[in-house]
């Protein structure tokens, strides 16, 4: 929260998303318990009236910075690299781990084997007969059992 509480132009105007931004930081500060909803109402009200970027910076100046991944991403009142917030259908999505065995390798090979089973049908079903050749699709559980691993935990669990 150091971008509101030492802004690098404080003389400057505050848009309206800007000053909602401010809110949902006090917001995030309120739930992790460092504001009383008292002082969140008092702060968030004053955020909502702030003119400039320097009214905004006694209402962060007692709160910590905010987490190092979130200091990394460029702030509204970071300056130059100054970036809109996210409207909410333009939210990115969450990164998604993979549990497969190699990771994205793991994936990509488990979604190319019906594929493969699907070739090797044919192939040793023309070469000499389809009576066996349907045996080439239990490659792809089998795939799947060691790629994945039998059963286990749900994700949630892991």
């Amino acid at each position: 929260m150091s971008g509101y509480a030492y802004p690098d132009r404080p003389e400057e105007r505050l848009s309206n998303s800007e000053r909602e931004e401010a809110v949902a930081r006090l917001s995030e500060a309120q739930i992790e318990g460092r504001l009383t909803p008292a002082e969140y109402d008092q702060r968030a009200a004053s955020a909502r009236a702030a003119a400039t970027r320097g009214d905004l910076a006694p209402l962060f100046a007692d709160l910590p910075d905010a987490a190092p991944a979130a200091a990394s991403a460029p702030t509204l009142l970071g300056g130059p690299g100054m970036v809109p917030p996210p409207s909410a259908g333009t939210l990115p999505a969450p990164a998604r781990t993979s549990r497969a065995l190699g990771g994205r390798v793991g994936d990509t090979i488990m979604a190319l084997t019906p594929f493969i089973a699907l070739g090797l049908f044919f192939w040793f079903g023309f070469a000499g007969g389809f009576a066996w050749s349907w045996l080439w699709f239990l490659i792809i559980p089998i795939a799947a059992i060691i790629i994945y691993g039998p059963g286990g935990k749900p994700d949630s669990e892991r």
